[in-house]
């Protein structure tokens, strides 16, 4: 083990992919978000891809810590599970998101008004008649 640390990116579900066990029970799979250099330690055999144990030396018989057959099936699983490069997060930017938060700031304001029984003025344009 060479002890360093593989920590995703981020994580999130995968809603195309489940697992299903043993007894029937049907889970969600997770996408985990790697580095290029963490996919290239997986894909050379460095790290386990099922626990993300690191390893100095590519491809041991198995995963210390999981048991995976990393010799014998870490090509396969890799080739199984691995999605390139996807987006995680909102698909929406940051100026997007904002103006979403202050609509709803201002709906909330209004509806508060409302259930206040204030009387809400209505946004008049008024143009000049020799204009």
């Amino acid at each position: 083990m060479s002890g360093r640390a593989v920590i995703p990116q981020g994580s999130d579900i995968d809603p195309a992919s489940v697992s299903i066990m043993p007894d029937g029970r049907v889970f969600q799979r997770t996408v985990h978000g790697l580095s290029e250099e963490q996919v290239g330690r997986i894909r050379a055999g460095y790290t386990c891809i099922k626990c993300y144990e690191d390893y100095i030396d590519a491809f041991p018989d198995e995963c210390s810590v999981c048991k995976f057959p990393m010799r014998e099936k870490q090509m396969e699983e890799f080739a199984k599970d691995f999605r390139g490069d996807i987006k995680f997060g909102p698909s929406t930017s940051l100026d997007e998101e904002r103006e979403i938060m202050n609509e709803m700031r201002e709906r909330a304001a209004y509806e508060r008004a409302l259930e206040l029984g204030l009387t809400i003025p209505t946004p008049r344009i008024i143009v000049p008649r020799d204009a």
